[in-house]
């Protein structure tokens, strides 16, 4: 029998990506959206409602909804907005999974890499201590992975990954990294010495679809390539796909402060973690290293 799939923020970069692979493998997918159409099921997680008139049953959920981090300026209501829409759209699933309209076998629910703070050069993994509980990122990420234990909490076996700098040529940080290519240089954050998590998209989706197969996954994973990189690293190895060369040159703290005020903290910190769960469990990368990814993405 066909899986069946339902994907809470599938219109996004990660959501789309994995939609067309669940597509290409023979699933049957539907998102949940606030717009409707085809495939869609409406939802409005800030009044966490979900349109159903019968019960509904997955093979597995994914829950990637939240609004952009990256899209605008951290102010007081943006933030609010960040982990309102969070914490709604688990709570929201919570709720209609407990009262058996929705139904599912595994849930898998997206985190993030900010719950480790600026850990600079430090190895990190799955069970590395949070700290700095009171750096408002970290928190939020924090009261994120809170909602997606609730649902774990009614039996539901659960995946939570800790997703890295996605490396996409549709969106995500790359585009960013290399919008200036047709000017002549790309630009790395302070002296670039931060390390980046990254992870190729392809690598992402296969992780993601793997934990819906594989019913002895379960927990936090880091969802991060095995060698992360420098911001230097990292815009150099995109310098290298070019040719001729790019220059490549520091853009100072100040001027990113001046232009993202609070968040561009999220350039500077350093998060040298290793997905050391998907090693011992044997995942196979497709994409190791950075230099690997850039090769891919970036069209010569």
């Amino acid at each position: 029998m066909k899986k069946q799939l339902l994907i809470a923020g599938g219109t996004g970069l990660i959501g789309t990506a994995i939609k067309e692979s669940a597509l290409s493998r023979g699933w049957e997918v539907m998102i949940l959206s606030r717009e409707p159409g085809p495939g869609k099921m409406m939802w409005n997680p800030a009044k966490r409602t979900i349109s159903l008139t019968e019960v509904m049953t997955f093979d597995a959920i994914i829950n990637l909804a939240g609004a952009s981090i990256a899209g605008s300026k951290w102010t007081t209501a943006r933030k609010k907005e960040i982990v309102d829409s969070r914490v709604d759209a688990a709570a929201t699933l919570e709720k209609y999974l407990q009262q058996g309209l929705l139904k599912a076998q595994t849930y898998i629910g997206a985190s993030a890499i900010g719950i480790y703070g600026d850990r600079g050069s430090e190895p990190l993994d799955e069970i590395s201590p949070i700290v700095a509980e009171d750096q408002w990122m970290v928190n939020t990420v924090q009261q994120w992975e809170k909602a997606h234990a609730a649902i774990e909490s009614l039996g539901i076996r659960t995946i939570i990954p800790r997703i890295g700098i996605v490396m996409s040529e549709k969106g995500g940080a790359l585009p960013e990294i290399i919008q200036t290519a047709p000017f002549g240089f790309l630009g790395y954050f302070g002296d670039g010495h931060q390390i980046w998590p990254w992870i190729h998209i392809d690598d992402l989706v296969d992780i993601m679809l793997l934990a819906i197969e594989d019913d002895k996954m379960q927990g936090t994973y880091l969802a991060v390539a095995p060698f992360p990189a420098s911001n230097k690293e990292i815009v150099k190895a995109a310098n290298d796909v070019y040719s001729p060369h790019r220059l490549v040159i520091p853009v100072p703290v100040f001027g990113l402060r001046l232009m993202l005020g609070e968040m561009h903290q999220m350039l500077i910190q350093s998060c040298n973690a290793h997905p050391a769960r998907l090693i011992k469990e044997n995942f196979l990368f497709k994409f190791n290293r950075i230099e690997e990814a850039m090769d891919d993405l970036i069209k010569k």
